[in-house]
């Protein structure tokens, strides 16, 4: 089965040659030191403060430079395709059978780590830490008690360096200060908070009774109880608690310095709380579960519409109607990307809210698209795409 994996990947990588024939190189990006969680960076932003090579004045020359088809496999599978990372000139993304590594500038596959039972792991929760790739997963055949754990592999060549867990489910997961928290809970595990050390995945601590939707901000995790017992903010470092509140909310995203939390309450409203004692700082009715900040100002998807809110007051700064639902910001660039209903990806300046272009990329991708490294990544079926000027 192995053998026959790596045949599809070195398959793909020639259709890719083919592909880039006659293709222009386009700029080079300054250092960039990626995009390394789903939402970026540990405080799953969304936001992108790097990117210079796709803004304003270059979006309307972006076109395909490789697109490279993922492994799959005739028998289920309970994994799939995942939303790319960028780190080190490499993406990684998963796949039917695993989880793989492409060269940023080429989409040529570098690597590829098989599971040893496609059909009986979730897609995988990922996150890069300097030189290592960590996955945390679960089984999906059992239902009461689905085991899950972490692996950490070497980025340049998708050696196992360590692996841990074994503790329930992995149903979050953020890296961040040195430590790697997940979260997750069954029917046979409590829920609970653990703090592993991303050198060699040795557990530091654990928090009982608490989950997290794996959002740091500066080092200070919060963490939601399961048992009515509101919110908590925790080192990630050591686990211990540095404040709590009695309010039923969920971590939404972090400011990029760090300085406050962007929560949904259990209205669905938006809320901005300081990081360092939890203090309310404004709130926002209307939907709060997918937002992008920058520190300027919080974007979020409402009533077929996307806003720019004020990230210090919360006052509107702009709207911009589509007609239909808002997905998913993402901010890289001066650009601000959603994925709207029945219109596919649209593209606003992030400043104004004013249509930058129409969207050049064809069908809707799969899921938020990446922009990193000069190169807007996306998924579309077993394919991942490439777009640069």
């Amino acid at each position: 089965m192995v053998r026959r994996l790596r045949r599809r990947v070195l398959a793909a990588g020639a259709v890719l040659t083919v592909l880039n024939v006659a293709v222009a190189v386009p700029a080079r990006a300054a250092a960039d030191p990626g995009w390394t969680h789903p939402g970026y960076g540990s405080g799953r932003t969304f936001y992108n403060p790097h990117e210079t090579v796709i803004n304003g004045g270059s979006i309307s020359g972006v076109r395909l430079r490789w697109a490279t088809e993922l492994p799959t496999i005739e028998e289920d599978s309970c994994t799939g395709p995942s939303a790319p990372l960028v780190a080190g000139g490499r993406v990684f993304v998963t796949d039917e059978t695993g989880i793989g590594a492409y060269r940023l500038t080429t989409g040529a596959p570098l690597w590829h780590y098989d599971f040893d039972l496609p059909d009986n792991e979730r897609t995988p929760h990922l996150a890069v830490s300097g030189k290592l790739l960590i996955a945390g997963n679960t089984e999906c055949q059992s239902q009461s008690d689905p085991h899950g754990g972490i692996v950490a592999l070497d980025v340049a060549t998708g050696r196992k360096k360590w692996s841990a867990g074994g503790n329930g489910p992995v149903a979050s997961l953020v890296v961040d200060k040195g430590i790697v928290a997940v979260a997750g809970w069954s029917e046979s595990s409590p829920a609970a908070v653990r703090g592993y050390r991303v050198s060699d995945g040795k557990l530091r601590w654990t928090v009982r009774d608490y989950w997290s939707a794996g959002v740091s901000a500066g080092g200070r995790l919060l963490v939601e109880g399961t048992r009515d017992q509101g919110i908590a903010a925790l080192a990630i470092a050591t686990g211990k608690r540095l404040w709590s509140k009695p309010y039923l909310y969920t971590a939404v995203a972090a400011n990029p310095d760090g300085s406050t939390f962007l929560v949904a309450d259990d209205d669905g409203g938006l809320v901005c709380l300081k990081s360092a004692n939890g203090a309310k700082v404004w709130g926002a009715n209307g939907t709060g579960g997918a937002v992008a900040t920058d520190g300027k100002r919080v974007y979020r998807g409402f009533s077929n519409s996307m806003q720019a809110l004020d990230d210090r007051t919360g006052k509107l700064q702009w709207s911009h109607r589509f007609g239909s639902g808002a997905y998913q910001p993402v901010r890289a660039g001066g650009l601000l990307y959603t994925e709207v209903e029945g219109q596919g990806l649209r593209i606003l300046s992030a400043a104004t809210g004013v249509p930058a272009i129409g969207s050049p990329f064809g069908a809707t991708p799969d899921d938020t698209v990446v922009v990193a490294g000069g190169r807007l990544l996306m998924v579309r079926g077993d394919t991942i795409e490439a777009y640069a000027p």
